[in-house]
């Protein structure tokens, strides 16, 4: 099977309900719990999910009135026949159908699966593996940090043809839970992270904790666990899993024995023993949460086959997860740590880890609320979480709650407060400048609040760029090409207005396999970064030729006169096999070598041995647009007879691309080695895509402007009655072309248009309020979908291209990451 697509009787009798409706042979390709995303589309079924706060079902009447015909429920007294076009599945428990569902749907798939769980590092050791293993496997893994009850269901629907691999994480927070995450994931190899004190409120014991969590390996032939944590470990050697493979720092006669771990700079050295060979491994982390999870991998990488090289690849592209703790500026030059993902001992730990990594020698403060889901009498917790706090030299301690209140005395000259609200009222009178603050909360105390107060704001006007987007656009394009196919992702122009470095960085993540930027000044930047991938400069100044040597990075070259400069240069330092990439021209008639001259480029180049063919590529010139077809087609067909001559002279392979964005979409045939992955990258070509970035700012004043008053420069624009305006400080020097004035262009406000009147200023516009209740420093937004990038460059007859770059760097990024 392709997917998930069954009938509606299909699926009743995977969930044994009683079907009420007019047809039960309707395909359903999609589940849906959430009525917001929920689309008029026939086959599309809404599950009525019952919890403490909320109930689907409320939500049908709404649903079946924009088109929704498929439900399945639980309230028996519900009245199907108000809804005549409607099919309804009924059952007693809609989460335990949904479960039951999501099992049937993943024995259609017999693949081997990794079932991950423990208190911490779940997603970490999960979204490490991804990184490590999708150049070898197609993976099925959580979004995010799907690991719930109903989170695992959407992550097991996932499975689909082709898939190779399962990485599954599952939590729990009370007993009774893990068998129903064991049938659904079936996971053949386990990994068991660690066990702590987060959710321990609804068990007696962290040993009956570990026991609910093993029902996850029930039936698992393969376990990895560190056997130095004790009571995982006396839980574990009790069972019959047929296969356990444990590291310890302590037992030489573990599977992986860590000898020792040195701190280098920004690195750790792991000496590890595995099959009595000593192997050395780095991993670019110093915290001890960080070498646990690394351990982890390593173990299951050995376990899946990978060879030490491969590992060692794997751990050095591994960056830190940014979907919990934000590390951003805030005032009084002081450095912000949010974290309010939850407020449990452990968690704390690496929040105070991470704290350690970044103050340098700023005052160390940490504002921390009552502390929930410990299980831990508050004599007890508090008295711990004081000594915790010592250790690791905080000298600030701001409580916030009536728990801290009443345990104030354990923290000294600690500032207490009975919630958020009094902390803020007081916060003019805390001295929190030249600081690395740690802000962790338990959601129910909104510390987002604090944070907002808290944060530094340089601009107003904002660029979001939306991560998790860029992650599923990238991998939609990969799930496009050949296995074998490689990447190169274009990061030029300051990554199309995104962001160069923090772009780079995630896309080495991703594991792309090359990186391209225009000009060896951007390269460079990016090695300072510590950028690692591959990267080519697409135009490289030959005057740069010993900066791009000494940085390793692979120029384009297009003309003899080049080929000859570089060739010299490498040639006074004695260097061989340097990777250059040839540009050819096929029609583009830009940059690049003609056919003609192939044979000379090819009797030069076998005579020298200082440069190496990286690869041969060309450029289409219109792969967007289905009129250029055949033209299209010609420039392929001459690029594939250019590649042929060479590789007759040149008898080392060499990768092959012709493809961009538009060109992979339309034209897959023409994958050759490598596809050149561009604007499609950030969510424009195609309405498969996500859009990645919204360009915001807010309103700064407000103004009455009376019948007849000129409104901005030239006196642009008149009243033509009285009207309200809104100043927003976003102008033509951000980005905001000059061309949307007076009425040719509009923002947005509450989902609803308000047109650009008088002149675009350098640093400001004005916009007209006139049927819309905002006030002062509401949210305006420019852009957040491609519909209105391209609206814009439709207005400004452009492409979008040209609405993106041209965003100016001192607009702030953003970047988010659930």
């Amino acid at each position: 099977m392709t997917g998930f697509s069954y009938t509606i009787k299909q699926l009743a009798l995977f969930c044994n309900a009683q079907f009420k409706g007019v047809n039960s042979e309707e395909t359903i390709l999609q589940l849906v719990i959430d009525s917001r995303k929920a689309k008029h589309h026939k086959n599309h079924l809404f599950v009525a999910l019952q919890g403490p706060h909320h109930d689907g079902h409320q939500f049908i009447h709404e649903l079946y009135q924009k088109g929704f015909r498929n439900f399945l429920i639980s309230r028996a007294e519900f009245k199907t026949t108000d809804f005549p076009e409607g099919n309804f599945l009924i059952v007693n428990d809609t989460l335990t159908a949904f479960q039951n569902i999501s099992q049937n749907h993943r024995l259609a798939f017999q693949i081997p699966t990794i079932g991950i769980t423990g208190s911490n590092g779940k997603t970490i050791v999960k979204e490490w593996l991804n990184s490590c293993l999708q150049n070898r496997y197609k993976i099925c893994k959580n979004p995010k940090s799907y690991n719930s009850q109903v989170g695992v269901c959407i992550s097991v629907l996932g499975f689909k043809e082709g898939d190779e691999i399962g990485l599954f994480e599952a939590g729990i927070s009370q007993k009774g839970e893990m068998g129903n995450l064991q049938k659904i994931i079936q996971p053949s190899l386990g990994v068991f992270t660690n066990i702590g004190q987060a959710h321990s409120e609804n068990f007696t014991s962290l040993e009956e904790k570990v026991r609910e969590k093993m029902k996850l390996f029930s039936e698992t032939e393969t376990l990895i666990y560190c056997k130095d944590h004790r009571v995982i470990h006396d839980v574990i050697s009790s069972g019959n899993i047929p296969n356990l493979i444990a590291w310890s720092r302590k037992d030489a006669s573990a599977f992986l024995f860590v000898k020792d771990i040195k701190q280098d700079g920004n690195q750790s050295i792991l000496k590890v023993i595995h099959k009595n060979t000593e192997n050395v491994f780095f991993i670019p982390f110093k915290d001890e949460a960080s070498i646990e999870n690394c351990l982890h991998l390593i173990c299951t990488l050995l376990i899946l086959n990978l060879d030490e090289l491969e590992i060692q690849n794997g751990l050095m592209k591994l960056q830190s997860l940014a979907m919990r703790l934000e590390l951003k500026e805030a005032k009084g030059n002081s450095l912000l740590i949010n974290d309010a993902y939850s407020s449990d001992l452990d968690s704390l730990i690496i929040a105070l880890d991470f704290l350690q990594q970044q103050s340098g020698n700023a005052k160390k403060i940490a504002i921390l609320s009552d502390l929930d889901e410990t299980g831990i009498p508050n004599t007890e917790l508090f008295s711990k979480l004081s000594k915790l706090l010592q250790s690791y030299g905080i000298e600030q301690v701001i409580g916030v709650g009536t728990n801290f209140l009443e345990f104030s005395s354990l923290f000294s000259g600690c500032y207490c407060y009975k919630d958020t609200e009094e902390f803020i009222a007081n916060l003019p009178s805390i001295n929190l400048e030249k600081s690395a603050i740690l802000l962790k909360g338990a959601r129910r105390f909104q510390f987002e609040k604090i944070a907002k107060v808290l944060e530094h704001k340089n601009h107003e006007t904002v660029l979001e760029v939306n991560l998790n987007a860029l992650s599923e656009n990238y991998h939609y394009f990969k799930s496009l090409l050949k296995k074998e196919t490689k990447v190169m992702v274009i990061v030029k122009a300051f990554s199309y207005g995104n962001g160069t470095y923090e772009i780079a960085h995630h896309l080495e993540y991703h594991n792309a396999d090359y990186l391209a930027v225009a000009y060896v000044d951007e390269g460079i930047a990016l090695r300072k970064k510590g950028i690692r991938t591959r990267i080519m400069v697409l135009n490289p100044d030959s005057s740069q030729f010993t900066q791009l040597i000494e940085h390793c990075l692979e120029p384009e070259i297009y003309s003899f006169k080049q080929l000859k400069l570089l060739q010299g240069e490498l040639e006074k330092r004695n260097l061989k096999n340097y990777p250059v990439h040839l540009k050819l021209d096929t029609g583009m008639w830009r940059l690049g070598f003609e056919k003609s001259e192939i044979k000379d480029v090819c009797s030069w180049w076998v005579k020298q041995k200082e440069l190496s063919l990286a690869s041969a590529f060309s450029h289409l010139a219109s792969s967007e647009n289905p009129k250029d077809r055949s033209f299209t087609k010609a420039q392929i067909s001459l690029f594939s007879s250019m590649c042929e001559e060479i590789a007759s002279y040149i008898k080392t392979p060499f990768l092959k691309h012709i493809l961009n964005s538009s060109g992979i979409l339309n034209y897959p045939e023409a994958q050759f080695d490598m596809v050149r992955l561009g604007i499609g990258l950030y969510g424009i070509g195609s309405e498969k895509l996500q859009n990645c970035s919204a360009l915001k700012s807010v309103i700064s004043q407000i103004k009455e402007v009376p019948k007849g008053e000129s409104i901005g420069y030239n006196r642009a624009y008149y009243a033509d009655k009285n009207i309200r305006i809104g100043i927003i400080p976003i102008g033509y020097a951000d980005g905001l072309n000059r061309g949307l004035s007076n009425g040719k262009g509009h923002v947005f406000i509450q989902d609803e248009k308000a047109a650009i009147i008088g002149n675009v200023c350098m640093d400001m516009c004005m916009i007209d309020l006139r049927n819309i209740d905002a006030k002062e420093g509401d949210e305006v937004t420019i852009w957040n979908t491609q519909n209105h990038i391209h609206d814009m460059a439709n207005t400004l007859n452009t492409i979008p291209y040209e609405i993106l770059t041209n965003v100016s760097q001192r607009v702030k990024r953003v970047f988010l990451q659930e």
